[in-house]
């Protein structure tokens, strides 16, 4: 055996425990398993011209020669897959040339082993064996040749601008190296010398393991490798629910976890190549440079703004150079919810401390003047009586006659003041009556029979009942909340439409929920919809105070009363009250 065949033999080595090691730090990211591949070709590739150059058989060489084109000819494709991979959003023509070439690749290989279009013959030289070519070869050369110079083509031009940082711009120029290099090589000592009847040791499967060293000299030096980019701690990442994204040195996303995908509306695959300022258009102007706890908005796919906190830090290599930025996004969904809520409780309890002296200031003067128009009635029907008689002026009649209409109506307008009094001094008060256990179900279908005039002749109800445990609650104050919520429910609809009650167990919390598809809440007022005196019925049709009270209402059973609109499609009110948990029986749909 000639010493020549342990040059490929170390390389082989070499080359599989890089992949290996490649592989070992991550399965996930395409662009490790594609560097990994590379390797392992080229460990096939050499350990594949160790075996042939200590036979003996020129048939079996022969054999093994053609065989061995499974290593190098992908390696065209799998090039220049790699740095597409890398680029993050490359052209749609780029996309479309991968298969292109993996699929010549596959065609040129087949010929090459099953023809001698490739490999006519071998010939016997003082370290192994010297190859003849057929008259495809020329072909083949020129395919994998081209795929290569494009690929360093792309890896100079797009991956590696100038505004690179220094530690990224070398490991580009090691890179560079590692590919042209091995493609020199093999060009003149395994195609161009062969071809032209020059035979001399075969130094292109060695020659790959640059690619290798270049990788394991990134990740030694700076912690990481740019064309092996690693795991990202993935497994961590991927428990995570806040967004976070790596970031390139100018902006742009490198690699983005689910969370972040989750938030966005997308998988996470699709947001790399993005620019982080594409999806939170406040950073245009804010910079992703250190940012702490901004609030701002995200767009989604949908193109929906959701309220997002915003941190950013730089991430450096081991050389202290920094090379990009990790970007963590929060979801303040749940925050912007609890403000509002804290928002309308304040507001609520201001009303309610106000409403419970306007409401005893006014009770007393409208206690009189209901009392002097009741006595003022009965006086007006002693002057009619004395009056009365054939011989009384048509004039007079008249007159007495609207007089009395003039005092019922008045009684009727004190009475309905009288009544909207008592409405606020039920909201400043509510919550302080004796509760019992009560079925809900069954507080529904009450109120249900109770309301079925305001929406039987022109709506559908839906009942969708579940087995929810009996709670403690004062029913007839949930009752007024149901009954409030159905009738609103029919008002939405108009003269068609659905009402969906539901009931549901949701972790330790009964569930309540009435939907109508109706004419919805505009936006702009829906954080209102719950404020006293506010409406959005026309005048003399609502005080504005019975979501107010309801609200205030399922606030002091210790629950939530929340509402959910989409205008033109309807609206859903949803009612969470804490079960009881001292409550033995569960109520049946």
């Amino acid at each position: 055996m000639h010493p020549f065949v342990l040059i490929p033999f170390f390389a082989g080595v070499a080359a599989s425990v890089i992949a290996s090691a490649v592989l070992a730090r991550n399965t996930a990211q395409r662009a490790d398993r594609l560097v990994a591949t590379i390797l392992g070709c080229a460990a096939y590739w050499c350990f594949l011209e160790v075996i042939w150059n200590t036979q003996d058989d020129p048939r079996v060489v022969t054999w093994l020669v053609r065989a061995s084109s499974l290593g190098w000819m992908p390696l065209g494709a799998l090039c220049f897959h790699l740095f597409v991979e890398l680029i993050g959003r490359p052209s749609a023509r780029m996309r479309r040339l991968v298969p292109a070439l993996y699929a010549l690749a596959g065609v040129c290989s087949a010929l090459y082993i099953a023809t001698p279009w490739g490999v006519a013959g071998v010939v016997r030289t003082n370290w192994g064996w010297g190859l003849e070519f057929g008259p495809i070869f020329p072909f083949v050369l020129t395919l994998t040749t081209v795929s290569v110079v494009v690929t360093l083509a792309v890896l100079w031009r797009r991956v590696y601008p100038r505004g690179a940082p220094p530690s990224e711009r070398r490991q580009g120029y090691f890179a560079f190296a590692a590919i042209s290099i091995p493609t020199v090589v093999a060009f003149l000592s395994d195609a161009l010398l062969p071809l032209n009847g020059i035979q001399m040791p075969r130094l292109g499967s060695a020659s790959l393991t640059l690619i290798g060293a270049s990788v394991a000299w990134s990740v030694l030096r700076y912690g990481y490798s740019i064309v092996a980019p690693g795991s990202l701690a993935n497994e961590i990442l991927a428990t995570l629910r806040e967004g976070v994204a790596l970031l390139r040195y100018d902006g742009v996303i490198r690699v983005a976890n689910g969370g972040l995908g989750r938030l966005v509306g997308c998988r996470p695959k699709e947001l790399t190549g993005r620019s982080l300022t594409d999806l939170i258009p406040a950073l245009r102007t804010l910079g992703v440079e250190e940012i702490q706890e901004r609030e701002c908005e995200i767009t989604t796919a949908a193109g929906r703004p959701v309220p997002v906190a915003v941190s950013s830090s730089p991430v450096r290599d081991r050389q202290g150079n920094r090379v990009g930025w990790v970007a963590v996004v929060r979801d303040l969904r749940e925050v912007a919810a609890l403000r509002r809520n804290l928002a309308i409780s304040g507001r609520m309890a201001a009303v309610g401390e106000l409403a419970a002296g306007i409401a005893h200031e006014i009770n007393n003067p409208i206690a009189f003047i209901q009392s002097n128009l009741l006595q003022l009635r009965e006086h007006w029907h002693t002057v009619e009586k004395l009056h009365a008689g054939p011989a009384q002026d048509a004039r007079l009649t008249d007159i007495l006659s609207e007089a009395e209409e003039l005092v019922d109506e008045s009684l009727d307008g004190v009475e309905r003041v009288a009544a909207i009094v008592r409405d606020v001094r039920g909201f400043s008060h509510a919550g302080h009556r004796e509760r019992e256990i009560a079925d809900l179900n069954e507080l529904l279908d009450s109120t249900l029979r109770l309301a079925s005039p305001q929406f039987r002749q022109h709506a559908t109800l839906k009942r969708e009942f579940g087995e929810i445990p009996l709670v403690s609650c004062n029913p007839q104050q949930l009752k007024q909340v149901f009954l409030n919520l159905i009738v609103n429910a029919a008002h939405a609809v108009g003269d068609s439409g659905a009402i969906r009650v539901a009931t549901y167990v949701e972790r330790d919390h009964a569930v309540i929920e009435i939907e109508d598809d109706g004419c919805g809440i505009p936006e702009a007022v829906i954080d209102r919809v719950f404020d006293p005196f506010f409406t959005t019925k026309t005048v003399g049709e609502g005080t504005g105070l019975g979501l107010a009270i309801s609200y205030q209402i399922v606030r002091n059973h210790g629950g939530e009363l929340q509402v959910e609109s989409e205008p033109g499609r309807g609206s859903c009110f949803r009612v969470t009250l804490p079960i009881d948990t001292n409550g033995a029986e569960t109520a049946d749909p």
